[in-house]
């Protein structure tokens, strides 16, 4: 089993338009469909997250009141886009919760998601601008990758756990091509990374790391 990996930047106002262009080149590139794809998330927990798009919508159109319908669609869009945008490339396509059953201590964490990433992408944005436009959402991007924290080495509790979800997966079927889609540091070369981890068990990654 060939692993097409997508490393990213969750926080990432254009890291959806990356990874979109990402997936139909994998989609060209390969015979076949995927056999999974993996994404770091638990389902319940995303299915929570993904329901506040419109509210971090409304959250940046208080924010910039001059930004256009384009731009806050962008924003709108860019919550959790790595959990379910695949479904638009390969639809009826197993997906693989990296993260399931993850248990979280402080509730707010999930109900408050789009308030709490408002506040990074207001830290990514001019103090006092009032509208963004697409060479904002550019800038922004940028530092979201440069703001990004550097993987540690020997990796952490989540590198381990998402290469045993991905090994368990691969026992039942280890033919053909998957697609793991995770943060740029699970993806990266470190010793002890999720990557690291499948290689030294023999598994081809074929990495990309999605920057600007």
């Amino acid at each position: 089993m060939r692993l097409r990996v997508a490393g990213i930047n969750h926080n990432d106002l254009l890291g959806r338009d990356r990874l979109w262009d990402w997936l139909f080149r994998m989609k060209h590139l390969e015979k076949a469909p995927p056999a999974f794809v993996a994404v770091e998330y638990d389902e319940k927990i995303f299915r929570k997250i993904r329901q506040q798009r419109p509210r971090l919508r409304m959250l940046a159109e208080e924010a910039w009141p001059g930004s256009s319908p384009s731009v806050l669609k962008a924003i709108e869009h860019s919550l959790a886009y790595e959990g379910d945008l695949h479904e638009g490339v390969f639809p009826g396509i197993e997906t693989v919760w990296l993260d399931r059953s993850r248990k979280v201590d402080d509730p707010t964490i999930v109900s408050e998601y789009a308030r709490d990433r408002m506040a990074i992408y207001k830290s990514f944005a001019p103090s006092g601008q009032k509208t963004l436009s697409n060479a904002s959402l550019r800038d922004m991007s940028d530092t979201a990758w440069t703001r990004g924290s550097m993987p540690r080495s020997g990796g952490s509790e989540r590198d381990a756990r998402f290469a045993r979800v991905i090994l368990d997966r691969l026992r039942s079927e280890c033919r053909g091509w998957a697609i793991v889609i995770v943060g740029s540091g699970h993806a990266s070369e470190t010793e002890g990374s999720m990557a690291n981890r499948l290689r030294r068990e023999g598994i081809k990654c074929q990495v990309n790391q999605l920057r600007p």
